[in-house]
């Protein structure tokens, strides 16, 4: 048990003086590259992305975009006729009145919000398929 224990406790101290020896890392000296400047305040690499949207796909948002406009403004004035038309006259029968149907221009643009929609996701999807070029090393 004595040789046991001295061979634990000659491990020990060689563990401690090795961890006391080490020398942390230093950055004081500067190493010059190829640039002419040094590590520390090297310039960054152009990252020249050629990544382009499909200009299909560029036209068609531009597109849904107009068409959304235009059907707002038509869907907000059929809404407004549909206020301003006198109500019927009161009636006591078992059913109420229907409502006014949905105006053309209200159904097209919840269609144009759908479509819009869908291009959102795509564009969001490559959004994230395109390489970041933060995420780079240099």
């Amino acid at each position: 048990m004595g040789q046991l224990k001295m061979l634990g406790w000659t491990i020990a101290t060689v563990i401690l003086v090795e961890g006391l020896m080490i020398v942390p890392a230093r950055a004081d000296r500067s190493y010059g590259d190829i640039t002419g400047t040094n590590t520390w305040n090297n310039n960054a690499p152009g990252y020249h992305d050629n990544f382009k949207l499909d200009p299909a796909l560029v036209e068609r948002v531009s597109q849904i975009n107009r068409e959304a406009d235009v059907a707002y403004r038509d869907c907000e004035t059929a809404i407004a006729q549909i206020e301003q038309a006198p109500e019927p006259p009161r009636r006591f029968a078992r059913q109420p009145p229907q409502p006014p149907a949905i105006p053309a221009a209200c159904v097209r643009l919840e269609e144009l919000r759908s479509e819009a929609e869908t291009l959102r996701a795509t564009l969001d999807q490559l959004a994230k398929s395109r390489p970041n070029p933060n995420l780079r090393t240099w």
